[in-house]
């Protein structure tokens, strides 16, 4: 329990010691959305993906992260520009300390020229961090001492702003979460710092059954070192994707994708932790769940309620 104590003292003193304070996610390929606002829109279709990740499998109250996505194209379309909207969920439990954040996401698509298009997006919600002082116990802390049950929420609104430049083969992207820099009040000098994140990746056939992935991303926290996330992905016939992936710091992970149902894909990522805790905690988990809905006359077409 003193390990949380001292996680959660980290995130919500931010403004003494600097580092990330929102969630990460290993499938990132498989999840942009919740990085980038501008990738709203993206999609053929409505797609919705929720998941949940499992970190340090055996670790006393290891962080459980939940989270779910929903975009798709709006309003009038052309092959020149168009706009996109989804909204976004996180929840993040680590021992007394949560975190939560909604955010509703805007884009405008812009053909440009070579098959590219650009997008910029703006995502606008707030956060809330909540501490439960009584799952904590404290050094030299008796009965008579102890605090029990008390839980203080802090909730503040959360900007988000993001380029997105792509065709169908390859993508470049630069967001900032937390624009508004805020501060947290109950803490001195604690605020949820700037996050900033550069991704890339493109897809290049090998034969005509496989494609081959790669990708990064770059994050970056106030004056934190920079942290590397990279995969390498192998598709088969765009129904099975299989790969690795590593994060700078952490450790390595396998990747599977499925999309062999229609309409529904299904991600899951296992991380080896190779760093310091790997002596106390396990494994780490992640799954992914993706479902797709289309207008009717589109080929990937769907009876769904959001159209019907």
């Amino acid at each position: 329990m003193r390990v949380f104590l001292i996680i959660g003292l980290i995130v919500l003193n931010a403004g003494r010691i600097i580092g990330q304070q929102l969630p990460q996610f290993t499938y990132f390929t498989y999840n942009y959305m919740q990085y980038n606002p501008a990738v709203v829109g993206t999609a053929p279709c409505l797609d919705l993906k929720f998941g949940l990740r499992r970190q340090w499998k055996g670790f006393e109250d290891a962080p459980t992260t939940g989270f779910a996505n929903i975009h798709g194209k709006i309003g009038k379309k052309s092959e020149f520009h168009f706009n996109g909207l989804g909204a976004t969920v996180e929840n993040d439990d680590a021992g007394p300390f949560s975190y939560t954040n909604i955010t509703v996401n805007y884009a405008y698509h812009k053909k440009l020229s070579n098959k590219y298009f650009l997008a910029t997006g703006i995502g606008l919600g707030f956060s809330q961090y909540s501490v439960d002082y009584g799952q904590m116990t404290f050094e030299n802390q008796n009965a008579e001492t102890a605090i029990f049950g008390i839980v203080n929420d802090f909730i503040f609104p959360m900007f988000n702003a993001g380029v997105w430049l792509y065709r169908p083969d390859r993508f470049y992207g630069l967001s900032v979460r937390s624009l508004n820099n805020k501060k947290i009040d109950g803490f001195t000098d604690s605020q949820v710092r700037r996050h900033i994140t550069f991704a890339n990746g493109y897809a290049t056939r090998v034969t005509s059954e496989l494609t081959f992935k790669p990708a990064y991303l770059i994050n970056y926290v106030g004056k934190s070192r920079p942290s590397i996330d990279m995969q390498l992905m192998l598709s088969f016939k765009d129904m099975v994707d299989v790969g690795v992936g590593a994060r700078s710091g952490h450790g390595f992970a396998a990747l599977i994708k499925l999309s062999a149902i229609r309409y529904v894909t299904i991600g899951y990522a296992y991380d080896v932790t190779m760093n310091k805790i790997r002596y106390t905690a396990g494994s780490t988990h992640e799954i992914v769940i993706g479902l797709r809905a289309c207008k009717e006359g589109n080929k990937m077409y769907v009876p769904c309620a959001a159209y019907d």
